[in-house]
């Protein structure tokens, strides 16, 4: 009887530690808004996060960003460095969302060059598109955050799914 409850102690603890180990990420989305519209959404892996303050973290690198029906790309990935984009949270609340959003991009095709800035004060959003130089796509003074989705690390999931696991064979042998 011990001897089934320490490998089934050892099994729970190691598929933990393998899960762990294959995806560890913590995943912040947040919509962005055009004057109450959903007009992109952005990704980020709070995981990555650089302290700027004891309440404010960043973020240099995104997972996924939308504006417009474009996805735009993060030059990371393709070992280029010119472009430039910042995302800041607060770590001890997640469930808050972004504080700013700081961002100059191209989109896949590098049709258009995208840069703005999101942050809790209106007076300094704004988000811009061009189309070349001096071209001026889209543009929107009446930008904010909208609704927040976090995403908790599958180690989280997989312990709790691991103590429940526990209780209903407790349950069955009891």
């Amino acid at each position: 009887m011990l001897n089934k409850l320490i490998l089934r102690a050892f099994l729970s603890i190691s598929l933990m530690i393998s899960f762990i180990s294959a995806s560890n990420a913590t995943l912040l989305s947040q919509e962005i808004l055009n004057g109450g519209n959903v007009i992109g959404s952005i990704t980020i892996n709070v995981d990555n996060a650089q302290e700027w303050d004891f309440e404010d973290s960043y973020v240099e690198d995104f997972v996924a960003f939308d504006l417009l029906g474009f996805n735009l790309l993060d030059f990371n990935d393709y070992g280029i460095e010119n472009y430039f984009f910042e995302a800041h949270f607060n770590p001890e609340n997640l469930f808050a969302g972004l504080i700013t959003l700081d961002f100059d991009l191209n989109d896949f095709g590098f049709n258009y060059a995208w840069d703005g800035s999101i942050w809790n004060d209106p007076s300094f959003d704004y988000i811009s598109v061009f189309a070349g130089p001096e071209n001026i796509a889209f543009y929107s003074p009446n930008v904010s955050f909208g609704k927040v989705n976090v995403v908790p690390t599958p180690a989280t999931l997989v312990l709790f799914l691991t103590a429940v696991f526990g209780l209903v064979a407790r349950r069955i042998n009891s």
